[in-house]
């Protein structure tokens, strides 16, 4: 059971790694083609949404935090 439970962690963060890898290339992308695009009318600084590399950073902590509290990574 508890080998199932750890699979079944394990693709969780997988498919959740993948999400964000998308996620990140979208926004490299839609950011590459705001760029392009020519400045006229006002500039209203874009919206305030977090960036790929704070998601990827966030989830990379809570992983960290996890690992820490259940023993996995410290090894008590």
């Amino acid at each position: 059971m508890g080998r199932l439970f750890l699979i079944l962690i394990l693709l969780a963060v997988c498919v959740a790694i993948v999400i964000i890898l998308v996620s990140v290339s979208n926004e490299m992308y839609k950011s590459g083609q705001r760029a392009l695009r020519p400045m006229f009318g006002s500039n209203d600084g874009g919206p305030m949404a977090p960036s790929g590399y704070q998601k990827v950073a966030y989830i990379a902590l809570i992983v960290l935090l996890f690992g820490v509290t259940s023993g996995w990574l410290g090894g008590l």
